[in-house]
């Protein structure tokens, strides 16, 4: 049985899954401070970082069999640390906007380990309990970073600094979680096929997540047209969209428990 401090290091890690989005309560005020940069432009800010993450989404399960997966994660959370704070402290549009491209490159290399060291690390129920948490705790840490960022809305460079929470969750990793024993080593030649039944769920979840990302990108835009409220309401209204996400988190476990055992 692992030690409490190594489940909520490998837990925190969940808390800043989303982290790319904690800036997107402040769009109005990146619209003012560059009034010259088209809107869509001022929203790339937040996409550019999701889509630069599948560059290294891709080769992550290369660089975890080379380097191992705990180093792969605390160099994740390093460079998304040194790119996610960049901005608070320059004016220049497009540089703000490779910032975030590198910011996405190291949320690549930490984000699937939220999932990929519950399952290396822990078994049976409990890990099925955990990874319900996990869930549960990525909605949390995304409710919880946009209801700081509602406090620091008045001067939006700030809310940048909260990228430094990585940091600390990169001490968590490097003091309290050890590299995984059952990691394998050598990659297989074997291709593995999917299913259809599986190819749907994949269907599925990348349409739900398009549906959310899209809500949650254009809620500020859709806030300042209409004068539905300030900057901090958008960002009350972001956070409190993720309590649902907790809510279905913390009851996977126990309805997980339920239907396996009812079949």
């Amino acid at each position: 049985m692992k030690s409490t401090k190594t489940t909520i290091s490998i837990l925190s890690l969940s808390t800043v899954s989303n982290i790319t989005t904690v800036i997107t309560g402040v769009i109005p005020q990146l619209k003012q401070s560059f009034p010259n940069v088209p809107t869509t432009m001022i929203e790339w800010l937040v996409t550019i970082a999701n889509f630069s993450a599948l560059l290294t989404i891709l080769p992550n399960p290369y660089l975890c069999r080379k380097l191992g997966i705990k180093k792969v994660v605390i160099f994740g959370l390093i460079i998304s640390t040194t790119a996610g704070v960049i901005p608070a402290f320059i004016n220049n549009f497009l540089l703000i906007m490779c910032s975030r491209f590198i910011l996405g490159l190291g949320v690549g290399l930490f984000s699937p380990h939220a999932i990929s060291l519950i399952a290396h690390n822990y078994q049976g129920e409990f890990r099925a309990r955990l990874l319900g948490y996990q869930t549960g705790l990525t909605a949390l840490g995304n409710a919880v970073l946009l209801g700081i960022a509602e406090l620091l809305v008045g001067i939006w460079r700030a809310v940048f600094g909260l990228y430094l929470i990585l940091i600390v969750i990169a001490i968590l990793i490097g003091l309290f979680v050890t590299e995984p024993e059952n990691l394998s080593v050598k990659t297989s030649n074997s291709k593995v096929n999917l299913p259809w039944q599986k190819w749907q769920l994949v269907i599925l979840t990348f349409i739900t997540y398009l549906l959310i990302w899209g809500v949650q990108l254009k809620l500020p835009s859709y806030f300042q047209n209409k004068q539905l409220g300030n900057p901090r309401v958008i960002n009350l209204t972001l956070s409190a969209m993720n309590l649902g996400g907790l809510v279905a988190g913390l009851s996977f476990g126990k309805l997980h428990k339920k239907f396996t055992t009812s079949l």
